[in-house]
């Protein structure tokens, strides 16, 4: 039997029904309430909310980010559900950009495409078209495989019925493993989103910088594939530092290359390679429109894009040590102003 919710936010208060096991964040989102959340998968803290009144349910009591509750009645969002009718206090998403309704999709696993890297190209089939903003991410989860993770889709998100995920194999990880398995082809998969407010603004006119590194090269391909779309490259320049451990990366730097081939006169992309002397990568064919770097993303991106940053739109993605990295560079060596840094909380 579904619960009657009641929240309060920004001095607001919006009631709404909750199926019963549903993420509290879920129905909030689903119903167009613009609650704050970072991962939406349990490891940040940025859905804390207070439970007033009434009976939820933790679906994870041991998630990281359970670390950022510290008042009586407190819970993440992401990981509780109502037990029965419910008044939660949950705090504004400070950004108010309008963006999509999430809603809960059925996909397909249709292609599988381990890459040396250790990185691997996953594409599903969803049951109908999705539509997002390039920069925001997803939630997927499998049947046997308790709870949801984070990926961003690597490409533009104008209705589109495929999806195609850059996954790092972790290998004591629970889902990662099975998304880059050659034997999960044809394995369902639940999708949720889109989320995220890292994200392209298409009223904006402006020069776009991103750097990203390991799965957060999905971003980076899916801001990239919006600027080539939208026409954005036919006004304003794009500075890419993408992140890889090596250059063996066909499905990501391809792609890249593509691009450069295309539009190399408004677009720079440099490859930083951690684990690999960029000394000896040689490309050939569009390939030599891109540059490599030896060294990790925020390190060559201060290097490279020196003097480059003054009123741009930045991006940043990737693991989260090196999100880190890259928001103390941007601040304090690029002078960038915190608020124009468009990143999703992970940790």
């Amino acid at each position: 039997m579904d619960s009657t919710i009641e929240v309060q936010s920004a001095g607001e208060s919006h009631s709404f029904s909750c199926a019963p096991g549903e993420r509290l964040l879920d129905a909030c989102l689903r119903v167009g309430l613009n609650v704050s959340y970072g991962c939406a998968t349990g490891t940040c803290g940025d859905c804390r909310a207070t439970v007033i009144r009434g009976e939820v349910e933790s679906l994870w009591a041991d998630a990281p980010g359970a670390r950022a509750l510290r008042q009586p009645g407190e819970v993440l969002l992401c990981q509780t559900s109502a037990r029965g009718s419910c008044l939660i206090e949950a705090k504004a998403n400070a950004s108010v950009y309008p963006r999509g309704v999430p809603q809960g999709f059925e996909g397909l696993i249709e292609r599988i495409v381990p890459n040396d890297d250790g990185l691997t190209w996953v594409e599903l089939a969803l049951d109908r078209p999705i539509r997002f903003l390039a920069g925001q991410f997803v939630l997927v989860s499998m049947p046997g495989v308790q709870g949801y993770r984070a990926y961003s889709p690597a490409h533009d998100g104008q209705n589109v019925s495929r999806l195609s995920l850059v996954v790092r194999n972790k290998t004591a990880g629970a889902l990662s493993p099975l998304l880059c398995s050659l034997d999960s082809v044809s394995r369902r998969v639940n999708v949720f989103g889109p989320l995220g407010s890292a994200h392209v603004r298409p009223d904006e006119d402006r020069d776009i910088a991103v750097v990203a590194g390991g799965s957060g090269a999905a971003v980076a391909l899916s801001v990239l594939d919006w600027a080539v779309a939208s026409g954005h490259l036919e006004r304003n320049r794009l500075n890419l530092v993408c992140g890889l451990r090596t250059s063996r990366c066909p499905e990501i730097v391809n792609r890249l290359a593509a691009a450069a081939a295309r539009h190399g006169d408004r677009l720079r992309i440099v490859v930083a390679v951690s684990d690999e002397d960029s000394r000896s990568v040689v490309l050939q064919g569009a390939g030599a429109l891109l540059e490599f770097e030896s060294g990790m993303a925020h390190e060559i991106a201060q290097r490279c894009l020196e003097g480059q940053w003054k009123d741009c739109a930045a991006f940043v993605a990737g693991p989260p040590p090196m999100v880190q990295s890259t928001l103390r560079m941007l601040i304090t060596k690029a002078r960038l102003n915190p608020a124009g840094i468009r990143y999703d909380s992970f940790t």
